[in-house]
């Protein structure tokens, strides 16, 4: 048994080719090189990845990482930007305690 993924990942042609210029080229976060270069290695399009535990080590990852990274990719309907991008935040956690208001008062 190969992967053991619940979530396979298969990369289109095009979407492979940016993360390997992604990964390669330009500034970017590491975070987002990171998962760049596991969904890589997780890529059934070119063949049956490696075991989990292999992809973990090769990648200096947890194989948490590795599950967390497959089941976004599974849950962004396999947008590849939205996967290895920051999540954005709704709302603030909690609600700011200076109002319009208060800051008037303040400044004035």
């Amino acid at each position: 048994m190969a992967s053991q993924l619940k979530r396979p990942v298969t990369l289109s042609a095009r979407d492979r080719e940016e993360l390997l210029r992604l990964t390669t080229t330009g500034v970017h976060s590491a975070s987002s090189i990171r998962r760049a270069r596991v969904l890589l290695a997780l890529d059934t399009s070119v063949g049956e990845p490696d075991p989990k535990e292999v992809i973990a080590d090769r990648l200096e990852v947890s194989g948490e990482m590795l599950r967390l990274v497959a089941r976004r990719f599974a849950e962004t309907g396999g947008d590849v930007l939205a996967t290895i991008g920051r999540k954005k935040r709704d709302l603030p956690p909690v609600p700011s305690p200076v109002t319009g208001e208060v800051e008037a008062r303040l400044i004035a």
